[in-house]
C-alpha cells in the first residue's frame, strides 16, 4: 500500500512521529530545502506562466517557454536540438521505438532502467541484445559479430546506474563505437545530471565527451528538483521524434509554469559547484573510493534485507529494502542515496552502521 510521508527537507517523519534522515530520496543537491529559490521564482517568474497546458504540444500546448528552454538546453550541450518530455520514462519509452526500425540493432547494458527495456519491448521490429554490465569485451564481440548486418547500431547505457551506483566506462565506449561504422551511443544521464560535470550536465561533461554522445536523456525530477525530462540529439532525430514518438504526441504537455521552474532552477544548478564537491566528499567519507552518491549495501534474502532496513530506521536513517524483481534474487539490497544538504556530523553514526554490512 502507498503510504503518505511527511517530508521536511532531508528528513522524513514516519508513523508515530519517528523522524529519520531520508536516505531514499533522489534530491541529490538538497534543493527541496531551498525554499528561498522557490519564493524567488514565485515572485519573479511564476506570474507570467499558465498553471496548465491543457493540450498536447502538437495541438495548442506548445507555449513559448518550451522553445526558450529547449534552445537553452541545446546551447548548454552545444547540440543541434533539445526536446522536453513529461518524464524520463516517457523519453526512453518514446525515443527507442522511433530509432529501432527493422534495420537497426540495439545493444543495451544488462542493467539499464526499466523505461529503456519497455522502450525496446514497444519496438516490434527491434533487433536487440543485452551485453553484460559494463563488459566492453562482450560488447565488442557483439559488435564484431552482428553490427555489419544492420544499417545502424545503437549502444544504450546509463552513465550512473541507479541500483549499483557505479558508472559506465564512457571513454572506452566512445572509442569502441568509433571502430564500427554507423554505430551510435545513447546515454541516459538521469542520476548524473546536476551531480557530475563542471556545470552539472552529467558524466559526459565530466569526461569531456558531450560532443561524442549521439543522444543524451536527462531528467529534471531528481537533482534538479522539478518534473519532466529532456533529450539532446541531432535535428534529424528531433524531427523524427516530434512526428512519431507516441508519448510526446499523445500526452498533455507539461504545465508552462513547471517548464519555467525547470529553466530557472537549472540556471542556478549550473553554478552549484560547491554542492557537487560537498556531495562527493560525503560519499568519500562514507565509502572511500565509491564513484557516486548512490551506495548499495547487498543483503541477500527478502527477510534479511527487510530486517536490515528496519535496523537503519530504528537508528534514524530511512532506507527502503530493494527486492526482486527490481534486482535479481540474491542481490537484495539497501540503497543509500546521499544528498548535498547532509552534513559530515549526520553521517557519523550512519558510517558505523554501514560498516556492519559492507
Amino acid at each position: 500500500m502507498l503510504a503518505p510521508y511527511d517530508l521536511i527537507g532531508k528528513e522524513i517523519t514516519l508513523e508515530g512521529g519517528h523522524r529519520c534522515l531520508n536516505l531514499s530520496s533522489n534530491d541529490y543537491l538538497g534543493l527541496q530545502e531551498e525554499r528561498g529559490l522557490w519564493h524567488e521564482f514565485l515572485e519573479t517568474e511564476a506570474p507570467h506562466h499558465a498553471p496548465s497546458s491543457s493540450s498536447s504540444r502538437l495541438l495548442t500546448g506548445n507555449a513559448p517557454v518550451y522553445w526558450e528552454f529547449e534552445e537553452h538546453l541545446s546551447q548548454l550541450y552545444n547540440a543541434e536540438s533539445a526536446l522536453l518530455w513529461d518524464s524520463g520514462y516517457h523519453a526512453n519509452s518514446g525515443i527507442i521505438p522511433v530509432l529501432a526500425d527493422g534495420k537497426v540493432l540495439i545493444l543495451a547494458d544488462r542493467l539499464v532502467h526499466a523505461s529503456i527495456i519497455d522502450g525496446i519491448r514497444l519496438s516490434p521490429k527491434c533487433h536487440f541484445t543485452r551485453f553484460r554490465h559494463n563488459d566492453l569485451e562482450h560488447l565488442g564481440h557483439l559488435l564484431e559479430e552482428r553490427s555489419s548486418d544492420y544499417d545502424a547500431t545503437w549502444i544504450i547505457t546509463e552513465s550512473l546506474f541507479s541500483m549499483d551506483g557505479d558508472v559506465a566506462p564512457l571513454k572506452e565506449l566512445v572509442t569502441l563505437k568509433k571502430r564500427f561504422p554507423n554505430t551510435y551511443l545513447y546515454l541516459d544521464e538521469a542520476h548524473a545530471v546536476g551531480v557530475f560535470g563542471e556545470r552539472g550536465l552529467g558524466l559526459a561533461e565530466a569526461e569531456g565527451l558531450l560532443s561524442e554522445i549521439d543522444l543524451v536523456v536527462g531528467t529534471l525530477g531528481k537533482a534538479l528538483c522539478s518534473v519532466g525530462a529532456y533529450s539532446i540529439q541531432s535535428d534529424a532525430i528531433h524531427d523524427l521524434l516530434i512526428n512519431h514518438a507516441r508519448p510526446l504526441i499523445f500526452s498533455t504537455a507539461l504545465p508552462p509554469i513547471t517548464v519555467a521552474w525547470s529553466h530557472f532552477i537549472l540556471d542556478r544548478v549550473l553554478k552549484m559547484k560547491e554542492r557537487r564537491e560537498h556531495l562527493r566528499k560525503l560519499t568519500e567519507v562514507l565509502v572511500p573510493g565509491h564513484p557516486s552518491q548512490i551506495i548499495p549495501i547487498i543483503v541477500p534474502g527478502n527477510e534479511a534485507v527487510q530486517e536490515a532496513a528496519e535496523e537503519f530506521i530504528r537508528a534514524g536513517f530511512y532506507v527502503r529494502p530493494i527486492r526482486k524483481p527490481t534486482v535479481p534474487a540474491g542481490k537484495e539490497r539497501l540503497r543509500l542515496s546521499l544528498t548535498a544538504s547532509m552534513t559530515l556530523k549526520e553521517l557519523n553514526s550512519l558510517q558505523q552502521l554501514t560498516r556492519k554490512y559492507l
